[in-house]
């Protein structure tokens, strides 16, 4: 994004300064977005659910046709397979369409690798015995323009299921 600040104009100038540049007020800092309450169940054959439910992330106010990644921060203490520590994980990727909008699904994949934390045996089924879900918890998503550097935020709160 790019921002032209001109300078304000007086209307008759006392001196030979024609200009008078003035301090631009500071815009409020946008809300923190609120996170999305999302059940994600701890135990077999519970957690398996979110293998069949769609996750997507969408956006707009990209590039036309400018990549779009969606990562993930991985919160102090969680270890993903794959993933250092501190890094953020890539959740999905696409391209924004001509209008700048875009919609990026979460792969199965990925669904067992970042969110399950569990690994795929070498007939890429998933290997259930593997998996050790992400703890309970608010996570913080970006959506970064590969080209224009533009970030979107959200944030998705993951809470266990009612007890019955």
């Amino acid at each position: 994004m790019i921002v032209f600040l001109l300078p304000a104009c007086q209307s008759a100038p006392s001196s030979q300064d024609w200009w008078t540049i003035q301090p631009l007020p500071v815009p409020p800092a946008s809300p923190e977005p609120r996170p999305l309450k999302v059940t994600l169940p701890t135990t077999l054959p519970a957690m398996l659910g979110i293998l069949q439910t769609r996750i997507y992330f969408s956006g707009e106010g990209y590039q036309p046709n400018e990549i779009v990644v969606v990562e993930m921060d991985v919160p102090p203490g969680v270890e993903i397979p794959a993933v250092k520590l501190g890094e953020p994980v890539g959740i999905a990727f696409t391209h924004a369409d001509e209008k700048g909008k875009f919609t990026a699904d979460v792969a199965a994949e990925t669904k067992i690798q970042a969110f399950l934390r569990g690994t795929l045996l070498p007939t890429l089924a998933p290997d259930p015995r593997s998996f050790k879900p992400n703890p309970h918890g608010t996570y913080t998503f970006r959506s970064i323009g590969t080209e224009s550097g533009r970030v979107g935020v959200s944030k998705i709160e993951f809470v266990p299921p009612d007890p019955k």
